[in-house]
């Protein structure tokens, strides 16, 4: 390939970086005018069906993922009828899956209202507007949303994150003017539609022009399928874990608390993914590498390697944890207004949430890297069942508490069963010293949020008790974990590496 991997790495980064600013910032601005102009309800109603939506994507179930994966041995080799033939297969069950998509909808539709505790808003048809959100899930399937997986495949990524970018901007700005000049939220719902027409044509547009000579023709072997549903066979239950982790709390909320909670509650999740899509955004980049490193190092550096990323996570995800727990409420209050906002329990619990979510997050790269699905097959179902049925269990007694806590409980149970596994089949060691650091990091971090929301507490709200109470979140916490982190060996390991560096561009 003419562009190198370093190259395409950092340029995929950049745009990755680009498209989630810009995914994060219009949609922002999107609820915030449906707020304001139609309603909590409105924004609660839009959060429940993109969560259901989110639950007939099981049916996707990672052959996405599962295809790229395979192209990438014939690219490399150059091998255009093996690339042709796969791309064909996905073509063929894409368009599978949007069929099993629109059916499985279809007859979700007269059960909608069941999801929805009171009425929908006033002058808002349910059927109507699940079906248009329905509409917008599917178009992919059936047109070329199949194309896309040659871009990734070819590490071309950041041509993905431009196409998504341009269609953002549109699809955002004619929503903004939809609900400022018409207030009709069916066309509001109608446009998306359009939007993911746009890019299909332009993906289509784009990997017909950069690979005009890989086009649907033949079938693959047996043996190319047989690898791809194995690979499936592993990767199954972590989709299923992560799309009902995600999704499922949105629905039970509305299913038993209502729309307006619903609302509240999607406010208080975007905040924080927005958060954490930006940390993703850093474990994407290091996959890669990772798995070159398992393949060419040994396995006493690898654990090194692991140590230090981990280590790294652990300071990046406590300082968002601070700053979670500070500003989240000053911000809330300002942006949806005090009536949507949570008390300091719910919040505290919210932030406890994203710490148990995001300081996994790098033994999952480290698997995934390595290829430890089959070894990790029962752990997602058992997550997945587990914070179903607290879910249920406990919204009707204690409401949101329950809701989070069950998140938080399917969190716990997974940190030291993925830590077990992966110990076991990367490093052939036991992972009690990895638990225990992560311990280490849950004290340090609770003790150091609780002391800087101390001394935030008594400052003003407003834009500049924000702005005040971030620049103590800038400097309070980092001076704190330097003294709690300063004695590792990670801490000097981390410093000699960014002094190495910064030397190298000198």
């Amino acid at each position: 390939m003419a562009d190198s991997r370093s190259k395409n790495a950092s340029r995929n980064i950049v745009f990755a970086f680009a498209n989630k600013t810009v995914t994060l910032l219009l949609p922002f601005i999107s609820r915030t005018i449906i707020l304001y102009l139609m309603g909590e309800e409105f924004l609660g109603i839009g959060s429940l069906f993109t969560a259901v939506l989110s639950f007939l994507s099981l049916t996707e179930l990672g052959v996405g993922s599962a295809i790229v994966y395979a192209m990438y041995e014939p690219i490399a080799r150059g091998d255009r009828t093996k690339i042709c033939a796969l791309l064909s297969y996905y073509k063929k069950i894409y368009q599978r899956i949007g069929f099993a998509m629109l059916g499985i909808g279809t007859v979700l539709l007269p059960f909608i209202p069941y999801l929805i505790k009171g009425e929908p808003p006033a002058g808002a048809n349910a059927y109507v507007l699940f079906y248009l959100y329905l509409i917008n899930s599917v178009v992919s399937y059936f047109f070329a949303g199949y194309k896309q997986s040659l871009l990734s495949a070819h590490q071309r990524s950041d041509v993905i994150s431009k196409i998504a970018m341009a269609t953002t901007v549109f699809v955002q700005m004619m929503q903004i003017l939809v609900i400022v000049v018409f207030r009709n939220f069916y066309v509001y719902a109608f446009v998306p539609i359009l939007g993911t027409l746009l890019t299909n044509v332009l993906n289509l547009v784009m990997t017909n022009r950069m690979y005009p000579e890989l086009v649907c023709a033949g079938e693959p072997e047996e043996a190319d399928r047989k690898a791809i549903e194995k690979r499936l066979s592993g990767l199954i239950g972590t989709k299923l874990n992560s799309i009902v982790v995600h999704s499922a709390d949105m629905m039970v909320v509305s299913a038993f608390l209502g729309l307006t909670a619903t609302a509240v509650y999607s406010n208080y999740y975007y905040v924080i993914n927005a958060v954490y899509a930006f940390l993703q955004l850093f474990f994407s980049s290091l996959t890669a590498g990772v798995g070159n490193s398992l393949i060419t190092e040994t396995k006493e550096k690898n654990y090194r390697l692991y140590r230090k990323i981990s280590f790294i996570n652990a300071w990046f995800t406590g300082w968002c944890c601070v700053c979670l727990l500070c500003l989240m409420h000053p911000f809330m209050s300002l942006w949806a207004g005090e009536d949507l906002t949570y008390p300091l329990g719910i919040e505290a619990m919210l932030v406890l949430y994203f710490f148990v979510y995001t300081i996994q997050r790098t033994m999952l790269v480290f698997k995934d890297a390595a290829g430890i699905w089959y070894e990790d097959r029962f752990r997602p179902y058992v997550c997945m069942i587990l914070n179903l049925f607290l879910n249920i269990v406990l919204v009707t007694r204690i409401g949101i508490y329950g809701v989070v806590g069950s998140s938080v409980a399917a969190f716990l149970i997974s940190i030291p069963w993925v830590s077990t596994t992966m110990f076991r089949a990367l490093f052939r060691k036991g992972n009690w010293q990895n638990l225990l650091s992560i311990g280490y990091y849950a004290v340090v971090t609770t003790a150091v949020s609780a002391l800087t929301y101390w001394l935030v507490a008594p400052l003003p709200g407003g834009v500049a008790g924000i702005a005040m109470r971030l620049g103590v979140c800038v400097i309070v916490p980092n001076l704190l974990f330097l003294v709690c982190y300063g004695f590792k060996p990670e801490f000097r390991e981390v410093l000699h590496m960014l002094s190495a560096r910064v030397r190298r561009r000198k």
